[in-house]
């Protein structure tokens, strides 16, 4: 059976192979149509004698193929039965072998059918050695493929067209393919494995079909153009056929591309793609492909690897990537220097950048290290810190960018910094220090080490404390001479950052950095600041406590030690002497770490450890301290006037070790000795405030050294004097020193003063000091009590002495000491009645002195005052006198007077037992003053109690601050705290006073008596207050004529204002409750009163006054309409009261919601403008913020209200009622945002108009337009679908907006673009930009995005209009992007309109604006894509007639450019009508207007092929510009001369008698015109056709004829500029007709004119500078003209003739001095040409003429060796030439005459080889001597 089956085979295939061998050619391709398919089926016979009868077949068939190539083999056939077959190799094989063979000789529609099928199964063939050949076809057959427009239908259906849908893995397959060949780079060398960047050599053998060269050969029969078949591939890869995951790929690599086509395709493919860069599998392809990519596709790479959080999901990956970058294995694939290399590095960086953000904490741990140590590396390669090269700015940028990326991977893991020694850390700061790079490079280094603070955040492991310490201590001395740049700034924020604030090293570095340098950086000393600030410091850790616990404040002892003894404070450490300076110092010197500028940081050392000291007593206190931005002050304050915190302060110092606190004080002390007395700082005000609360034994300790001080007392500042002489006194006094040296120092004191009468300027002020020191000295040692041990006589003559001067002193400093002194000592006992009474002066005097000082407010002579009366007996006259005066002084105007006086009652009254006097106290001793006087107390609050409730403003006042002063100085005492609640209703009255300062009085008042009080007292005030408030008491009585507030605070209209208790009253008829209304009224009896809150905040009346009680409806929906009251002091006022009554704001709101609403609406239409405007403003404020839901059913209602209050006859209501809409839109656009509801929906219909009209969009106030239009495109951005209705209008008019939102002045200044060095064209360029740049343009299309049929049926007569009505430059412009749009992305719903925009674009196409009509006809080009083919041929045929009717380049320019837009933009369109537009294309681009001409020239390369095409359309060509050489318009004229004769141009070399009789007769009439700029291109085409059409002219003498008469008349024309040219074409002319002679028709024409122009009496009459070079130029050329003319062919008219005029005119030429270096040549040149041809055709002289030639080689010049070494050349060839011809008898027979010429021809070439240098020409002279020897 077997045997049988292959017989039968056999037989069969025998038959087959005998058909196709006796079948004829004509009927061979139909016979193995029908027998090829099946034959090549029997290659999988398992029989071998079968398979290799077909294969002996097939060859024969090959061999039959070969010489019929018109054969076309049924190549689906074949291909269908290779993909059946996919396991038989041998089928496969011939199939594919015979489809080659005829797949491109099939048609474009059979080669398109069979893409589909070749793409199908392609993934399947993987691997098998067909695969490629598969592929190979595909890309050939892939251009037939038509792609349809990009979003049409056709698009979108594409997949599914060719099956792709039906074969994803197809579509992957080839799209991965196609990803590689854009890969592909042709390698010409193929030795074996050999590849290119991006690809394997299995895949470049893929490709190139196993390194075959013809494949990618273009010029090889079936070879590609690669760069073709990549735009080809991008094109089918954008189209609707792949995904955009498909095509990601390939795109990607293609924008790397060099070629710009190809990189903007896949640009392009990249913008539009929605690949997820977070798939792995994708991020790992782009990795693994990565290394293998050429420098510029890894760049791209890296990009979009810099947003891909997956990718750092690949450590090892990343840590190649960045070691192949840095550390390459070889320096192949590496980016090329400069741009390239930046660009690689930038994006390298940034990604690692982007690693050190995103990567997970397990990830980047794996890679931050690595990627530190090859970023330190690079850098360090550079050279390092100094690089090696300084000037390469790209180098200086990457490095600065690796000093960030090394900060920004090191803070991700911090085991990278916390490393033992600091690597990293010491290594950047070093760098900082150090780096020299550029002068910027530092802010990167410094952002690399902030990077890292967190790291070091506090705590730290304590192994790495001292070497941070040590570190920071080293940079933080480094001097500026041992380094580039000071780290200081840094090394201070590391100190406050890294380490904890209780660290002594940290604040000794803030010290350092606040004064360490006299000129420091002041961000270096705001670094200083705020680390020694425990406020900042905690804000600066992100601490978010301000409770003093979370900020452990240093040890203070220690600090001290360490600040002002030298002691060590790093031990063992290299660093640990880095505070030093290298002076030696003394061990105990307090300045031993501030030698040299440090000493500008002792002050602040000084000042930082008494706040620190004086905070640590309140830190360990129950008193509640919060250490805020203001806790400085506060401190201060609790010091100076809180007697419990003073008392804790000296208990805390008390505390501390006595060595630190006697070195502290000896520091001080040395700092107030310091600038020859004038001190250090604040050492002064340190030293007296800690010497005031430390123990008499500390103070002991410094005694001694109080003589020390005398300089400082007598210093000529007030202020040190002051100061000095207060620790003088307590240093002086103690009784560790001897009464015997206190005697000695008042002496010396005492005569100090003696000479105040006399001593003037300095020596005056020292007299200042020694009075203030004998007052605090005296004063001090009564305080000791050692006042007894004084000797009387010295205490007598101070008391003497001091009276004396005050008796009689003028100076104000002097009289100031003196009344401080007396004060001191009034108060300590040393001044006593007696010593008054013995003194000078008696004590009534010195009461009047003082009252006399007083009432001139001297706060000094108030306060000795005060204090005087501590001497005197209780009920004393003197006493009384004193208190009578102290009252007195009421009228005083200066407000801070009153306080002293106050405190002057209080001492007065309460003696010692008095704070004021108290807290006067600065020596450690129990001392026992006078104590204080009941009667005297009971007296003064009786009186001040009294006298606030006077009528009198001033004593009103007075009388208030007194008695707050009196109640803050004597609060203990029985009488004060019995008559507490007297004192609140005196200050509740004060709270009406019009003066601020008296009701800031009264409101600091109330809250101080609630203080004082104990919680019964508290209780009972408060009740008085609430019913002060509430009128249940006659506290407060008014009448109605009480005045209340101030003429015009409340004014109502018609110039009346609200005054009085009655117009008050009058307010309250509305609420209908008059008692209730009085109750809140009340409150406000003056608007200012309710500025300060203070009496609120303090002892809780909200909390009173919530009661529910008083609080209803009614009351809280007209108060919260109050709330926005018009008037703002009302506002105020009502604020507060509703503050008072309401304690939940929101909550009441939500209760009584539909209440307040409904009362707002139905006033917002009331009859008062003011209870219209603050219902806007309530409704406003009443729904922002709430559910709409909770107002939805109103708001209708709202708007509608709204409306009506839009056209208020007032201003101020109209902008309430603008306001409240805006808050209404912000509310609509915030639920359409949120998909848009029915409702929402609905009130768009009612919004919408409101915004579009006059009070919106189109309002003329410009804050109005602006917010409705941004509020209309918050709507058109979250519209969506909602939107649709409104579509038309809302285009129309933002269309219109366009315009009014341009800023006034640009137009004015494109009025005046040249004052501004601009050009229109300029500025219109950015007007267009910023058009189609602003948002109302992105508005614009995002509503046409939403675009339907209907509504585009709508919209079309609202564009129409504004097309037509448009006036503004903007809006015009905006018209043209709209249009454009709608052709583009919407031509579904548009493409019907398309004809009517085209034919409406031919009037708005002729705006005078150049850059609104370029708008406009480039949106003709883009809505000819979709217009009828009637449009296109209308918009041909007005594009033409525009141009040849216009009257001025204008019009020409528009039609330039609508032609240009059509060809760019709608390409298929154009080429379709191609013979409609070029022809009249190639005519007008030889417009003489530049624009036109660019415009034209674009459109013709761009849609023509090679310069041949003119031929194809040269008919058309010719008779269009036959019948415009005939135009009125000499520009159309010369524009269709100037078109034939680039025609001719065009026509090649040899042009056919039937082209030459087309072209003749429009060139004859071109040439006819008259001479214009250009026209000598015509006459060059002219010239050209001679040379080309012979066989017209040749068999036509008329036409030959014609011809010559045009050559002598153009030479003729009187044209300056054309001349020289024209003589040049006549010459050539000449040159050309061999068949006639004309050299005596050149010689007619050309010589005059020559001669004329070489004369020396030619008249110059043209200004023209160029006239000199024309003139050279006209001779050269008529000189060439005159030797071509010369017919050496022509031997009957014998042309050796006319070598006497060719003589004459050359000689006359030479002797000219116009000749020229350019004449020179063109006569060598011309000459060596005659010669020559004589010489060639042996045109002999019949007579001897050998003269000539000896005078034509004098000419020469050669003897002369002038010129350069080209013209001594041509002349050395002009010379041979010459020679030869006299060789060769040219010139005669005469022997003789001939012997003669050669001989004086010999005689000048000798000379010239003699001073000639060059070789070259030497070279022609022997040249020339060997021609005349034959």
């Amino acid at each position: 059976m077997s045997n049988a089956t292959e017989a039968r085979e056999l037989e069969l295939c025998g038959k087959v192979e005998m058909r196709i061998a006796l079948a004829e050619d004509s009927k061979l391709q139909a016979l193995l149509t029908t027998y090829l398919p099946p034959l090549l089926l029997k290659l999988g016979s398992e029989h071998a004698s079968v398979r290799n009868k077909v294969i002996s077949t097939c060859q024969h068939i090959k061999i039959r193929l070969a010489g019929n190539q018109s054969i076309v083999l049924p190549v689906a056939k074949l291909l269908a039965q290779y993909k059946e077959n996919p396991n038989v190799s041998m089928i496969r094989h011939f199939d594919l072998m015979f489809i080659q063979q005829s797949i491109g000789k099939l048609s474009s529609t059979e080669q398109m059918s069979l893409l589909p099928v070749l793409l199908h199964g392609l993934a399947n063939d993987a691997g098998k050695p067909t695969c490629a050949t598969i592929f190979n076809l595909f890309l050939r057959l892939l251009p037939q493929l038509r792609i349809p427009l990009r979003g049409s239908k056709e698009d979108n259906e594409l997949r599914s067209e060719i099956g792709l849908d039906d074969h994803v893995q197809d579509a992957k397959f080839v799209a991965l393919w196609f990803s590689k060949l854009i890969l592909l780079t042709i390698v010409r060398s193929s030795p074996s494995g050999v590849t290119c960047p991006g690809l394997t050599a299995s895949e470049y053998e893929f490709l190139t079909l196993n390194g075959k060269s013809e494949t990618w050969d273009p010029t090889a029969e079936e070879g590609l153009s690669l760069i073709q078949t990549k735009i080809v591939v991008l094109a089918f890869l954008s189209s609707g056929a792949f995904t955009d995951e498909e095509r990601f790929l390939p795109a990607l690599f293609a924008s790397g591309d060099t070629n710009s086509r190809i990189s903007s395709a896949g640009e392009d493919m990249l913008k539009r793609s929605s690949v997820s860069l977070e798939d792995s599998e994708l991020i790992a392809t782009l990795l693994n492909t990565y290394f293998t990519l050429k420098p510029a596709l890894q760049t791209r790479i890296l990009v979009l690897l810099s947003k891909s959080a997956v990718s750092t999901t690949f450590p090892h990956q990343v840590i190649k990537i960045v070691q192949q970058a840095i550390r390459p294995d070889d320096s192949i694939n590496v980016p090329a220097k400069g741009l390239e290399t930046m660009k690689f590095r930038n994006a390298l960086f940034n990604y690692m950048n982007w690693v050190s953000k995103v990567a997970s904490a397990t990830d980047i741990a794996q890679v931050a290290p690595s990627l530190v140590g090859f970023l330190r590396s690079y850098i360090e390669d550079q050279g390092w810190p100094v690089p090696h090269d300084k000037a390469d700015n790209e180098a200086v940028a990457l490095r600065a960018l690796a000093y960030e990326t090394i900060g920004s991977l090191a803070k991700t893991t911090p085991s990278i910094a916390l490393e033992k020694d600091l690597s990293l850390v010491r290594w950047l700061f070093r760098s900082l220090t150090e780096e020299e790079s550029s002068g910027t490079i530092f802010v990167s280094i410094e952002g690399s080490l902030s990077s890292l603070l967190n790291v070091f955040s506090t705590p730290l492991d304590p192994e790495l404390i001292p070497q941070l310490r040590g570190l920071l201590l080293r940079y933080m001395n480094l001097s500026d001479e041992e380094v580039v740049r000071s780290a200081r700034f840094s090394t201070a924020r590391w100190a406050n950052r890294c380490l904890e604030y209780s660290d002594i090293v940290a604040r000794w570095i803030d010290i350092l950095a606040l004064g360490g340098r006299k000129d420091e950086r002041s961000d270096v000393v705001e670094e200083g600041k705020k680390g020694l600030d425990p406020y900042w410091y905690q804000l600066l850790s992100s601490s978010t406590s301000a409770a003093m616990s979370d900020c452990p404040l240093p040890n203070w002892g220690e600090m001290v030690k360490v600040f002002f003894t030298g002691q060590s404070i790093l031990e063992n450490s290299v660093e640990s002497n880095s505070m030093k300076s290298g002076m030696e110092v003394d061990s105990v010197s307090v300045f031993g770490n501030f030698a040299g500028e440090k000493i500008n940081a002792f002050a602040p050392a000084v000042s930082y450890c008494r706040r620190m000291l004086l905070l640590g007593a309140l830190k360990n206190s129950d008193i509640s301290f919060e250490i805020d931005a203001d806790w400085e002050r506060q401190l201060d304050i609790l010091f100076r006037s809180d007697k419990s915190s003073r008392s804790i302060m000296k208990a805390y110092i008390k505390t501390m070790p006595e060595d630190a606190l006697q070195i502290y004080l000896s520091a001080a002390l040395e700092g107030m000795l310091g600038k020859e007395g004038n001190g250090l700082g604040d050492c002064g005000k340190c030293l007296l405030d800690i010497l005031s609360l430390a123990p008499s034994k500390v103070v002991g300790s410094q005694a001694e050294r109080a003589v020390e001080l005398l300089p400082c007392i007598k210093s000529n500042n007030a202020a040190t004097r002051e100061i000095s002489a207060q620790v003088f006194g307590i240093l002086a006094a103690h009784p560790t020193t001897m009464i015997e040296s206190v005697e000695k120092v008042t002496r010396s004191l005492l005569v100090e003063i003696k000479s105040w009468s006399s001593a003037i300027g300095a020596e005056l002020n020292k007299v200042s000091g020694a009075i203030l020191a004998i007052g605090f000295l005296t004063s001090r040692i009564a305080f000791y009590g050692r006042s007894d041990s004084l000797n009387e006589n010295m205490i007598q003559e101070s008391v003497d002495t001091l009276l004396s001067v005050l008796a009689d002193v003028r100076d104000g400093s002097t009289k100031e000491a003196v009344l401080n002194a007396l004060g001191q000592m009034s108060a300590s006992g040393i001044l006593t009645t007696e010593r008054i009474d013995k003194s000078s002066m008696t004590v009534d005097s010195l009461v009047g002195l003082l009252a006399t000082e007083s009432k001139k407010g001297n706060e000094r002579a108030i306060s000795a005052l005060g204090r005087l009366s501590v001497v005197f007996e209780d009920e004393s006259e003197t006493l009384l006198s004193i208190f009578t005066t102290l009252y007195g002084l009421f009228e005083l105007k200066q407000a801070e007077v009153h306080f002293t006086v106050g405190e002057a009652l209080s001492t007065a009254s309460a003696c010692w037992q008095s704070e004021a006097l108290i807290l006067s106290l600065d020596v450690d001793a129990d001392f026992k003053g006078r104590p204080g006087r009941s009667s005297a107390i009971e007296s003064v609050i009786t009186r001040l109690l009294r006298d606030c409730k006077t009528t009198k403003p001033s004593l009103k006042k007075a009388s208030g601050i007194w008695l707050f002063s009196v109640i803050s100085n004597n609060s203990r005492h029985d009488q004060v705290q019995s008559r507490l609640r007297e004192c609140q209703s005196a200050f509740m009255g004060l709270l009406s006073a019009r003066d601020d300062l008296v009701q800031e009085t009264a409101s600091r008042g109330l809250s101080l008596v609630y203080e004082q009080g104990d919680a019964v007292l508290r209780k009972q005030l408060v009740n008085d207050l609430m019913a002060s408030f509430t009128g249940t008491t006659t506290q407060l009585k008014v009448d109605e004529e009480t005045e209340l507030f101030e003429p015009g605070a409340l004014p109502t209209g018609d110039n009346k204002s609200v005054t009085s208790y009655k117009d008050i009253v009058s307010l309250a008829d509305e609420l209908g409750n008059p008692s209730l209304v009085y109750k809140f009224m009340a409150l406000a009896q003056n608007a200012a009163t309710w500025t300060t809150r203070a009496a609120f905040g303090r002892f809780g009346l909200s909390q009173m006054l919530t009661d529910e009680s008083i609080v209803d409806a009614a009351l809280i929906k007209k108060l919260y309409r109050y709330k926005f009251d018009p008037n703002p002091n009302v506002q105020r006022s009502m604020n507060d009261i509703w503050g008072a009554l309401v304690k939940d704001t929101s909550k009441t709101i939500d209760l009584y919601f539909d209440d307040i609403l409904a009362e707002l609406l139905n006033s917002i239409l009331a009859k008062e403008w003011r209870t219209r405007q603050a219902s806007c403003a309530a409704i406003a404020d009443l729904v922002s913020g709430r559910e709409f839901e909770k107002y939805e059913k109103h708001l209708s209602e709202i708007w509608s209200k709204n409306f009506k209050v839009l056209d208020d006859i007032k201003l101020s209501v109209r902008e309430a009622a603008l306001s409240l809409s805006m808050s209404l839109t912000g509310i609509l656009v915030r639920q359409v945002e949120q998909g848009a509801s029915a409702k929402a929906t609905s009130m768009l219909k009612e919004v919408l108009p409101f915004l579009l009209s006059e009070q919106g969009m189109e309002s003329s106030a410009e804050e109005v337009r602006v917010f409705g239009t941004i509020t209309v495109l918050k709507l058109i951005k979250s519209g969506g679908k909602a939107l649709l209705p409104f579509v038309p209008d809302l285009v129309e008019k933002l269309i219109g907006l366009l315009s009014t939102l341009e800023g006034q002045g640009v137009e004015y200044v494109r009025l005046r673009a040249a004052h501004y060095n601009l050009t229109e064209e300029k500025i219109d360029n950015a007007r267009s930009t910023a058009v189609s740049q602003s948002p109302i343009m992105e508005a614009i299309e995002r509503c046409l995005d939403i675009l339907d049929e209907a509504s585009m049926q709508e919209l079309v007569p609202r564009l129409e209009n504004a097309i037509k009505t448009s006036l503004g430059m903007p809006s015009k412009i905006g018209c043209g992007g709209v249009l454009v749009s709608l052709a583009t992305r919407h031509s579904f719903v548009f493409r019907p309109h398309a004809d009517v925009f085209l034919k409406l674009l031919e009037k708005a196409v002729l705006d005078r604006n150049n850059a609104v009509s370029a708008g406009y006809a480039r949106a003709c080009g883009y809505l000819t894509r979709l217009a009828s083919d009637n449009s296109v041929t209308r918009l041909a045929t007005y594009s033409k007639k525009l141009y040849f009717d216009a009257e001025d380049e204008t019009r020409r320019q528009i039609s330039a450019d609508i032609i240009y837009s059509v060809s760019k933009f709608a390409t298929d369109r154009f080429n379709a009508y191609a013979s409609a537009f070029l022809p009249f294309v190639f005519f007008a681009k030889h417009d003489s207007d530049d624009h036109v001409k660019e415009q034209y020239e674009k459109t013709w390369s761009e849609n023509v092929g090679g310069s041949r095409a003119v031929l194809l359309y040269s008919k058309e060509i010719i008779d269009l510009a036959i019948l415009n050489l005939d135009s009125a318009k000499w520009t159309i004229k010369h524009t269709a001369a100037l078109s034939i004769a680039e025609v001719v141009s065009s026509s090649g070399s040899e042009i056919s008698l039937v082209n030459a009789t087309e072209l003749w007769p429009g060139l004859e009439k071109a040439l006819s015109l008259k001479t214009f700029d250009g026209k000598e291109v015509v006459l060059e085409a002219f010239l050209k056709f001679v040379k080309g059409a012979k066989s017209l002219w040749q068999g036509n003498p008329a036409v030959a004829l014609q011809m010559k008469k045009i050559a002598i008349r153009e030479a003729k024309r009187n044209n300056d500029n054309y001349r020289p040219h024209s003589f040049d074409i006549l010459g050539k002319y000449a040159e050309l007709r061999t068949d006639i002679d004309m050299f005596t028709d050149v010689e007619n024409t050309v010589l005059a004119i020559v001669e004329e122009a070489i004369s020396e009496d030619k008249m110059d009459i043209d200004e023209d500078t160029k006239s000199g070079k024309k003139d050279d130029l006209l001779i050269a050329n008529g000189l060439s003209a005159l030797f071509r003319a010369v017919n050496v062919r022509h031997k009957e008219s014998l042309p050796a003739s006319h070598l006497p005029a060719l003589l004459g005119i050359s000689t006359k030429i030479h002797k000219s001095s116009k000749i020229t270096a350019a004449t020179k040549v063109a006569f060598y040149e011309r000459m060596k040409a005659l010669f020559e041809g004589l010489s060639e055709q042996g045109a002999r002289s019949s007579d001897s003429q050998y003269q000539l030639a000896t005078e034509f080689f004098e000419l020469l010049e050669i003897p002369s060796g002038s010129g350069t070494e080209v013209m001594r050349t041509k002349r050395g060839e002009a010379a041979c030439s010459l020679a030869r011809a006299v060789d060769e008898d040219i010139f005669g027979d005469v022997e003789e005459d001939r012997s003669l010429c050669k001989k004086a021809i010999r005689t000048y070439l000798i000379e010239g080889l003699r001073v000639e240098r060059s070789p070259q020409v030497k070279a022609t002279f022997e040249k020339a001597m060997k021609n005349l020897d034959g």
